[in-house]
This record gives structure tokens, C-alpha cells and sequence, in this order.
């Protein structure tokens, strides 16, 4: 089966070639653009060329037609919205008790399916903590890495000041996952092209769509700690085997909603 064919519409403008990061889209003179022979293997369905057809002339047999959804511009945030979103967006560790929909947190991840992957990869997954008795699960796993930490005087526990988390949950203050009814880790294959990267990328997309739904979202560094240097908690929260969480979010209906937006410096730029 061909990777593509082209159809009557096409001009020979030679987008679609300029397109493939792959290079998989060859084009000589004025002939229709044709698939680089045995090498079709090597297309990462990223669809580009499809989108960058300005006729439609392009079809792609891997891509079907009536899954690409039509972009108008004016469904876009302008620059100045977008920019009022990053900004008025917070950590939120002041959580209201009940919990989020199974819908509403599915809504969210598929806000952020299209969120960028090395490669094209889409090898990132996602487990929800769901609801207090399993965050309490997830509470303990994240105790035992603490407690083993302090008890072997690890630097990482002097660098976390993980006694002082411990004796605080001790006393019921929850520094671990600040009241949170959820939290959302963003996991991919520990052997991937860019696991880590890919990972961190959906949550923070993730973060972001958070925001724009009125939810409160914050990113929980002991439970990304804890899961990185102690593998048991990966499988204790169902992580699929081979898959490493690489990032956490806290989630749920923030109990604070802030009336303004801090000051924050302009960081540094430097233009080589």
C-alpha cells in the first residue's frame, strides 16, 4: 500500500516536501510529490503533510481524511490572551475536599493529547490518583521513600529537608499533597526517545489546560522524587511496566482563587 496519493488538486508547490521532517515526500521538476521508496516505514503520522496542502490535494493512508479537525484562526487566543492565562495561573495548594469527575479529568487530558513527543512518539500515558482512600495509598508509598531518605541520611534528604516533611505529616499538616483529592502523573517507557522530556511536556500542558478551566493544579516534587528513586511506588500506583513516572500534578477545585497576578522578573535573554 502507498504511504500516500495525490490528488488532482495538487499544484506542484512542493509544501507537502518542504513539510516532512522525515523527508519521506520526494518531488522532481513539476511531477507530483511521491514516497521516498522503502523508507515509508520511517513516517512518524505526524501529519504535516496533509495540513500544509493548501488544496487538499494531499492523502495521506495512514492519516484518515475525516480525523483532522478544520483550523480557523479566529478560534485561536490572541497573543494578549494567551499571555493573561500563563500568567494569572498558580500553584495551588489550598484544595477544596471533593473530588473532580471522571469526565472532567478526562476532558482535561484530551485537551492535551497533542502535546509535543520526541519523535512523534505519543508514548505518554497517565494514572489519576482518584479520591482520598487512594491518595492515602499513594501518601504512605511516598512516606516509605521519605522514612528510608532520613534513615540513611541520604543527601537528597538534607537538599529536601525530608525530616521536616515527615515530622510536619506526622502532624497532620499534609506538605505531601497539600489536601489534594487528586493527582495525576504523566508516566512514558523508560527506554523511550525523550521519556522524560515527553512527560514533562504533557503536564505541563496539562497544568496549563488546568487553568483554563477554572481547576487548581500544582506540581508535587516529593511524589517525582519518590518516584524516581523508588521504583515500588510506580507499580504500587498501577504504572505500566517498563513506563517511569516523570511528572505530578496535584489536582482538584482550588479553595483560593487569586485576585491578582504577582510581579515577576523578566528573566534573562541573551541573543547569539
Amino acid at each position: 500500500m502507498p504511504l500516500f496519493t495525490i490528488g488532482e488538486k495538487c499544484t506542484g508547490c512542493g509544501l507537502c516536501v518542504a513539510a516532512c521532517p522525515a523527508s519521506l515526500v520526494r518531488q522532481k521538476g513539476e511531477e507530483p510529490p511521491h514516497a521516498l521508496a522503502g523508507r515509508e516505514a520511517h513516517c512518524i503520522r505526524c501529519g504535516h503533510c496533509v495540513i500544509s496542502c493548501p488544496t487538499g490535494a494531499f492523502h495521506h493512508a495512514l492519516l484518515p481524511e475525516e480525523q483532522f479537525s478544520p483550523l480557523k484562526g479566529r478560534e485561536l487566543p490572541d497573543l494578549a490572551s494567551l499571555r493573561r492565562l500563563l500568567m494569572s495561573r498558580r500553584s495551588c495548594r489550598n484544595f477544596k475536599p471533593q473530588t473532580l469527575s471522571h469526565e472532567e479529568i478526562l476532558a482535561l487530558i484530551e485537551a492535551v493529547r497533542h502535546a509535543p513527543t520526541g519523535h512523534n512518539a505519543r508514548q505518554v500515558g497517565y494514572v489519576v490518583v482518584d479520591g482520598p482512600e487512594r491518595m492515602d495509598v499513594a501518601r504512605r508509598g511516598v512516606l516509605e521513600w521519605i522514612a528510608a531518605e532520613v534513615a540513611a541520611d541520604t543527601p537528597r534528604a538534607a537538599d529536601l529537608h525530608l525530616a521536616g516533611a515527615a515530622r510536619a505529616m506526622a502532624k497532620g499538616r499534609d506538605v505531601i499533597f497539600r489536601g489534594a483529592p487528586h493527582v495525576v502523573v504523566a508516566h512514558a517507557p523508560d527506554a523511550g526517545i525523550t521519556p522524560a522530556l515527553d512527560a514533562a511536556s504533557a503536564a505541563a500542558w496539562l497544568d496549563i489546560a488546568a487553568a483554563a478551566g477554572g481547576y487548581g493544579a500544582c506540581w508535587c516534587g516529593y511524589l517525582i522524587f519518590a518516584l524516581d528513586a523508588h521504583p515500588p511506588l510506580g507499580a504500587l500506583l498501577g504504572m505500566p511496566e517498563g513506563h517511569k513516572g516523570y511528572a505530578a500534578l496535584l489536582l482538584g477545585k482550588p479553595a483560593i482563587r487569586p485576585l491578582a497576578i504577582p510581579p515577576r522578573d523578566m528573566p534573562p535573554v541573551t541573543f547569539f
